[in-house]
C-alpha cells in the first residue's frame, strides 16, 4: 500500500527543481527498455509477415505498430511512477518524481498522452490492432494502479508483454485469425517468460525471498522451452530449427547463471541488473525466434541491432 506523502516531500513532487534536465525524463521514461517492446513488434510482424527487407519501406503498417508499442510501452512507465509517488518518496527518493525533478502533474500528462498516442498509432495500423492496443491501455493502468503489489501482478504485465507481441502480429488480420499459428504460440512463449522476470524482480528493492525468486527463474525457463518447442514445430528449414534451439539454450543456461548468483549472494544491486539483462536479453530471444521460423537472417539482424541503442542507453538510465 502506498505510504502518505508528508509536506517536504509534497512540496518537491509539486514543484521541480531549476537543475532539471533531459536526463530526468529519460529515467522517467526508463528509456532503454522501449528497445525490447519494439522487438516484441519486430518478431510478431516478421514471423508471420515474412517480408523481404528491401521491402520495409512499403510496410507503412509496421511503422505504425512500431509507435503503438513504443507509446504505450513509455506511456505505462511514466504512469507507473505517477501510481507509485507516495511509494517512490520513501522506498526510491532518487527518482524523478520524488526528487522533484518532474512534477506529478506533469508526469500524469505526459503518460497520458503517450498512452493516447500509442492508440492512435495503433488504430492506423487496423481494427484489429486498435482493438489489441486499447487491451494493453486497460492491461498497463490495471497493473499500475491495482494489481501491482498483488499476486496477479505478474500475470498482468506477462499479459502486457503477450499482448504486445500480438500487436505484431496483428495488421491486415482480423481477431479470430490471432488464435491460430506461431505467432500466437511466440506471444505465449514470451508471456511465461515476463511472468517469470516479474516475479523475480519482485525482490530487486530488498533481500530477497529465495523461493519466490526461484519461481520466477523456473517460469523463466519454462517459458525459454516453449519458445524452443515453437521453433522445432515451425522452423522454417532444419538448420534455423537447430540453431534456434541451441541459441534457446544457451541463452537459458547463462540467465539461470546469472540469476543463481543474484539469489545466492543477494543485494539489492545484484538483484537489479540480473532484472536489467533478463529484459535485455528479450531482443536476442526474438531475433532467434525470427530467425528460426523466418529463415531469414537479415530480418534477425534488425532485431538484434536493437541491443546497440539499450545497451549505450543502459549506461546512464536504469532499465529498473
Amino acid at each position: 500500500m502506498n505510504q502518505p506523502i508528508s509536506p517536504g516531500r509534497q512540496s518537491s513532487l509539486g514543484s521541480p527543481r531549476h537543475d532539471a534536465t533531459l536526463l530526468p525524463w529519460l529515467r522517467l521514461l526508463r528509456l532503454p527498455t522501449v528497445f525490447t517492446a519494439l522487438s516484441n513488434i519486430f518478431c510478431g510482424y516478421f514471423i508471420t509477415r515474412r517480408p523481404e527487407v528491401a521491402e520495409l519501406p512499403q510496410h507503412y503498417d509496421l511503422f505504425f505498430l512500431l509507435m503503438s508499442s513504443a507509446g504505450l510501452y513509455l506511456g505505462g512507465m511514466v504512469l507507473n511512477d505517477v501510481f507509485d509517488a507516495s511509494l517512490d518518496a520513501v522506498e526510491r527518493p532518487e527518482r524523478p518524481i520524488p526528487s522533484g525533478q518532474i512534477t506529478l502533474r506533469a508526469a500524469a500528462v505526459s503518460g497520458s498522452v503517450l498512452m493516447i498516442s500509442g492508440i492512435l498509432s495503433a488504430a492506423c495500423a487496423g481494427i484489429t490492432s486498435l482493438v489489441i492496443a486499447i487491451m494493453i491501455t486497460v492491461a498497463v493502468i490495471a497493473y499500475n494502479a491495482r494489481l501491482k503489489a498483488t499476486v496477479a501482478g505478474p500475470l498482468a504485465m506477462a499479459t502486457c508483454r503477450f499482448l504486445n507481441l500480438l500487436l505484431g502480429t496483428s495488421s491486415g488480420v482480423s481477431l479470430s485469425s490471432l488464435g491460430t499459428g506461431s505467432g500466437l504460440e511466440a506471444a505465449c512463449g514470451l508471456g511465461l517468460y515476463i511472468l517469470g522476470v516479474t516475479w523475480f524482480s519482485r525482490s530487486e528493492t530488498g533481500t530477497g525471498h529465495r523461493i519466490g525468486m526461484l519461481t520466477g527463474v523456473a517460469l523463466l525457463i519454462s517459458g525459454l522451452g516453449l519458445d524452443a518447442l515453437v521453433v522445432y514445430r515451425h522452423g522454417a528449414t532444419a538448420a534455423a530449427t537447430n540453431g534456434g534451439c541451441m541459441a534457446i539454450l544457451v541463452l537459458g543456461l547463462n540467465l539461470a547463471m546469472r540469476a543463481t548468483s543474484a539469489i545466492t549472494h543477494g543485494g539489492p544491486v545484484r538483484i537489479q541488473k540480473t532484472v536489467g539483462l533478463m529484459l535485455l536479453s528479450l531482443i536476442f530471444l526474438d531475433a532467434i525466434m525470427v530467425f528460426s521460423l523466418s529463415g531469414n537472417a537479415r530480418l534477425a539482424a534488425i532485431v538484434i541491432s536493437l541491443v546497440a541503442p539499450a545497451m549505450l542507453l543502459r549506461r546512464a538510465i536504469p532499465m529498473s
